[in-house]
């Protein structure tokens, strides 16, 4: 029986040598949070100098093999087995600076395959949550870990023009819509989100993900007005995505029109078009491509071209263009003007080829009076003749 105590000791060693340890809690804020399809072999770069790389996917079981480097060095890998009550975790073990002091540990990654999306190439949907490393320093940060509440359909102002709205709750399924606007354009929007869910939203350029906004749904408080509590709220600046658009304009002279062509490298959220400060075309959510948009009656002269753009972020940018419609020299008129001058020209031959009869009849009259110019009628012949002949002259003169 003495040796009854070590066998109860050697009991529970083994029982929790079988036990699955328990996931470790994170002790600090979420600086990170996402679901999205991810492939075989991609690296993706996050904040305070970490990089996850998913070497393998298993295409069957959907197990996934996670490499994380901090500062370009290998700092752990190992497997996530795709449950939710195993993910893969990497843990930063801080030694403790005196003796009679304990190490301490931080969650800084935890990442959760979801399901299988395809095998070839493999890729799968993986949550990746990050944490902060106390170790390191987070950059460009407007609000940190902050507490905030608002009333459900109030907007909750945060920085850069940026705000969070909640809207739609249900008091029985204890959901609620969470709603991000930038410089008052949607950004993005989160329906049916419970208490506990965190609401996210980053951007991926060029491999490196940097979280904008987010915010823990931490709880409601339903009375005469629901209020939603947040928690964990942090913000940094904002990435500034260029959206380039090409603009050609197609003029046509006849019917007083344009048509102008633009055309985008990326989608946007909305896309507007001004001629003149006038709006003649408006779209939304636009995936890239070309499109055109038309100007009809237009006036003679230069006409200002302005395409608005808001990407999908909210950032509003513009490009600058311009077309002149001249003079209109359509087919029809030009017809017009050569019939006018082919009409004018036929008319102006007709009165010369007249004066010269006249000046002919003239000279016949002033011939044939010339025996009867003794006589007082035939003076008078004469004359009028004379006269006849200078007015003709005269015509075909001005007329030539």
């Amino acid at each position: 029986m003495k040796y009854i105590h070590f066998v109860i000791i050697g009991f529970f060693a083994m029982l929790f040598a079988i036990t699955p340890a328990t996931a470790l809690d994170p002790t600090e804020p979420i600086i990170h949070y996402s679901e999205s399809v991810i492939d075989i072999g991609t690296k993706l770069t996050f904040d305070q100098g970490y990089t996850l790389h998913i070497v393998d996917i298993n295409e069957n079981e959907g197990d996934i093999w996670v490499e994380v480097l901090h500062d370009g060095k290998v700092v752990k890998d190992g497997e996530g087995t795709g449950q939710e009550d195993d993910p893969f975790e990497y843990i930063l073990t801080v030694e403790a600076e005196d003796a009679d002091e304990e190490d301490k540990d931080y969650l800084v990654f935890r990442v959760t395959p979801k399901d299988i999306v395809s095998k070839d190439p493999a890729s799968a949907k993986i949550r990746i949550e990050q944490f902060r490393n106390p170790e390191e320093n987070l950059n460009d940060l407007l609000i940190y870990d902050d507490s905030r509440s608002a009333n459900v359909g109030e907007e909750l102002d945060l920085e850069e023009g940026f705000s969070l709205k909640a809207s739609n709750y249900d008091d029985e399924e204890e959901t609620i819509t969470i709603t991000l606007e930038k410089n008052g354009h949607l950004v993005k929007e989160m329906n049916d989100m419970e208490k506990g869910e965190i609401f996210s939203h980053y951007k991926t350029v060029d491999g490196e993900i940097t979280t904008i906004v987010i915010a823990n749904i931490y709880e409601f408080f339903d009375s005469s007005e629901t209020i939603v509590f947040l928690k964990e709220v942090s913000q940094r600046e904002d990435v500034i995505i260029e959206n380039n658009v090409e603009i050609t304009i197609d003029v046509i002279q006849k019917e007083k029109l344009a048509i102008i062509h633009y055309e985008l490298d990326n989608d946007v959220s909305e896309i507007k078009v001004y001629v003149d400060d006038e709006l003649i075309d408006t779209r939304k959510e636009v995936d890239e491509g070309k499109y055109p948009a038309v100007a009809e009656e237009m006036d003679t002269g230069t006409h200002e071209v302005t395409i608005t753009i808001v990407s999908e972020d909210g950032s509003v940018s513009s490009e600058d263009s311009s077309f002149t419609i001249e003079k209109s020299n359509s087919i029809t008129e030009t017809i017009k003007e050569t019939s006018l001058d082919v009409e004018n020209t036929t008319k102006l031959n007709e009165v010369i080829e007249d004066s010269e009869n006249i000046t002919d009849a003239v000279s016949e009259v002033i011939s044939d009076s010339a025996d009867d110019v003794k006589g007082s009628s035939g003076f008078s012949y004469v004359v009028v003749a004379i006269l006849i002949a200078l007015t003709a002259f005269f015509l075909k003169r001005e007329f030539s």
